[in-house]
């Protein structure tokens, strides 16, 4: 008999009897169960690598800031330069291009003090360039820090292939602070005669040949040739400064020559074709004329038309007020400064009052300078005093100060100042307080703001060297030898520091041992800068102390007066003549000195000869 098929039997697995519903909540359960810790694992990984990545993207977009603020700088686009630097700057405050850029602005628009220390950072993460080192070396000198300039300037120096002229003329500029004449000329005359010397670095050359040398020699009128030169070639970029400073400078145009005149060349030809020098009439009509002169120029040149013909003056500020003052704020601000300088501060206030004045800074400050200027002290008092214009509490409680001392408010001013010291919380602010202090004879305030700038800034040079100068110019001899000798310990390699240091302990009585060692080093910076009267009155001074009076005058005896010798220096050499019997010589150095400022122990040398004179 046929067996039947079997039907197979069902397995439990194969049949799908679980409701739709839990099967949505299994596969629900189990996406959660993935999806949990991997969702973890993302927020935990983005939690470490969220920050690198929005740093990096800060860096960049910081470094592209700072990049485009470099053209704008080159452009003198000072405010779009500015914004961008901060832009950048606050975008990331560790980023280093950013650095640069605030340092180069700073440097280029001639705020030596701030640049540096942005120019230090730098440094420090060793991320200075060639063009850095030279803004560097350039900041470091426009604020005095020769300390600062002198390593910079020496890389520039060795530099592979040779330096550049520009580097040249900072090392001529870093001679030439150090009073080393001879060699700040040589360094000039490498710079201005080299082929690839630009046209502003001819014009910064023979500037610097000016400020070394006498009008009547022929290296200053070839300088000044040279200017001219460069003044009348509009194609050139720098043609309109060279203008610029010949109608500012016209007083000090050269004498004509006499004796020999060797040429000095200053930029190639110039020795065999020399340009004849602009009159001030030519240097108007130039000014008046260049294509990118502005409303600054035009004044210029009216106020050279005033000096040349003073009979016409009143009409020329006529002329001005008509032409500009209802101009822009630019052009109201420039005709302000300019009414101010030819001293018709009322005009100033003309078309400047006081309302027209509040919106801008510039134009509040040429107001209240105007009104300083007519000597209208209780005006300038009610201005500042009114806070209708929001300027820094430093910068108003200082001019509220002078005003005060003007007014015999003797009181108030001790405590306008107190609040400036107070308000003024950086460094640079200190040093500009500081500084307008020196100005108006506040020389105890002045100690106290550079003190408070060293704190902040222990390493700012020109905060020391600004105290040492109000030490002196107060009379504090003791104090004044104190700071130079910290000036050493901190920066030994400053050669006038040092000398200065030497002077002071010789004057304040010092040992036979001290004074035998300043010899010693005067004798060597003598050699190295024979032009130094600062050095020589060392010199004497140690020899004077040592009982060696003969060898003392010879410390002056190959160096002549100028009339821009310290007056300390010439005190200590009119002592040595008296002592060696040329009284007649040195009662006539001790009776005009009599006028200038010198130290109680620099005036009780002179003193016996003064009443030799009186007897």
């Amino acid at each position: 008999m046929a067996r039947r098929p079997s039907c197979p039997v069902a397995n439990n697995k194969d049949l799908d009897l679980i409701p739709p519903e839990e099967r949505r909540a299994r596969r629900l359960r189990l996406l959660l169960f993935v999806a949990i810790p991997a969702t973890a694992a993302v927020v935990l990984a983005l939690y470490f690598v969220a920050p690198p990545i929005g740093g990096a993207i800060k860096a960049w977009q910081s470094r592209r800031l700072a990049r485009e603020a470099f053209p704008l700088i080159e452009q003198k686009k000072w405010r779009e330069a500015n914004a961008k630097a901060r832009d950048a700057y606050l975008l990331r405050p560790t980023e280093p291009e950013s650095w640069r850029a605030i340092a180069r602005l700073a440097s280029r628009t001639g705020q030596g003090t701030a640049a540096l220390e942005w120019w230090k950072k730098l440094d420090e993460e060793h991320r200075l360039t060639i063009e850095d080192r030279r803004d560097y070396a350039a900041a470091a000198l426009v604020a005095g820090e020769l300390p600062v300039a002198m390593p910079q300037v020496d890389l520039l120096l060795s530099q592979k292939g040779g330096p550049a002229p520009g580097d040249l003329l900072l090392a001529a500029q870093l001679a030439a602070r150090r009073q080393d004449g001879v060699l700040a000329l040589d360094y000039t005359q490498r710079a201005t005669t080299d082929p690839r010397a630009k046209p502003n670095e001819l014009l910064a050359g023979a500037v610097l040949v000016l400020s070394m040398t006498k009008a009547s020699s022929p290296p200053y009128a070839k300088a000044w040739e040279s200017i001219a030169k460069l003044a009348r070639d509009w194609t050139n970029p720098t043609s309109l400064d060279a203008l610029v400073f010949l109608a500012q400078q016209q007083s000090r145009a050269p004498s004509p020559l006499t004796g020999e005149q060797t040429p000095f060349s200053l930029g190639a030809g110039a020795a065999t074709q020399a340009a004849t020098t602009m009159g001030p009439v030519e240097v108007a009509d130039a000014l008046e004329k260049h294509p990118d002169a502005c409303p600054y120029h035009q004044l210029l040149a009216l106020g050279l038309r005033a000096q040349h013909d003073p009979a016409l003056a009143s009409q020329y500020v006529t002329d001005a007020v008509e032409r500009f003052g209802g101009g822009d704020d630019e052009t109201l601000a420039a005709l302000a400064a300019w009414l101010n300088s030819v001293g018709r501060a009322d005009k100033t206030l003309q078309v400047l009052p006081l309302d027209r004045a509040l919106p801008r800074q510039d134009l509040y400050l040429r107001h209240v300078d105007a009104l300083a200027a007519l000597e209208r002290w209780n005006q300038v008092k009610q201005v500042l005093s009114s806070e209708r214009f929001p300027l820094e509490p430093v910068f108003q409680h200082m001019y509220l100060a002078v005003a005060r001392t003007r007014l015999g408010e003797a009181t108030a001013a001790t405590n306008e100042w107190q609040r400036a010291l107070e308000a003024a919380g950086t460094a640079e602010k200190l040093l500009a307080l500081a500084s307008y202090a020196e100005q108006n004879q506040a020389n105890d305030v002045a100690d106290r703001a550079y003190s408070e700038a060293i704190r902040l800034a222990p390493k700012n040079h020109g905060a020391f060297v600004g105290r040492l100068r109000a030490a002196l110019a107060s009379g504090h001899t003791a104090e004044a030898q104190t700071v130079a000798a910290e000036i050493v310990q901190l920066w030994p390699n400053d050669a006038a520091a040092r000398n200065q240091d030497a002077y002071l302990r010789l004057l304040l009585g010092a040992s036979n041992g001290t004074a035998e060692a300043a010899e010693r080093e005067a004798q060597v910076l003598v050699a190295q800068e024979p032009w130094n009267w600062a050095a020589r009155a060392t010199l004497g001074l140690a020899r004077l102390r040592l009982g060696r009076k003969e060898k003392a005058l010879a410390a002056f005896r190959s160096v002549r007066a100028t009339g821009s010798e310290p007056p300390g220096a010439l005190a200590v050499r009119a002592a040595i003549l008296g002592m060696n019997g040329y009284k007649e010589g040195a009662r006539g150095d001790a009776r005009n000195l009599g006028a200038e400022h010198l130290l109680p122990e620099e005036r009780a040398l002179i003193a016996p000869l003064l009443v030799a004179r009186q007897e």
